[in-house]
């Protein structure tokens, strides 16, 4: 079983803090196009951070393979810009 966590935004793009998926291993790209097939909004934008373990998806690779006990979360992500105060 492989755990999805959803914060923020994914949490409300899905309706629940988290998916259960019911199986044992997979490539982090199964698993995005199974997220992918629930809600048509693309989850895997510069807006998402994505993690294995806490391990970042851009560090692991979209080939990644996950597995049984592992924990997915996706995290939305604010950027901010600079002010310039006088």
């Amino acid at each position: 079983m492989i755990t999805v966590k959803l914060l923020g935004g994914a949490k409300r793009i899905f309706g629940k803090d988290r998916i259960i998926i019911e199986k044992q291993n997979m490539e982090i790209s199964e698993l995005l196009d199974a997220l992918h097939s629930i809600s048509d909004q693309n989850i895997v934008s510069a807006n998402m951070l994505i993690a294995v373990n806490g391990i970042e998806l851009s560090v692991l690779g979209s080939n990644a393979q996950i597995k049984d006990g592992d924990v997915v979360s996706i995290v939305p992500v604010v950027h901010g810009g600079t002010v310039e105060y006088s």
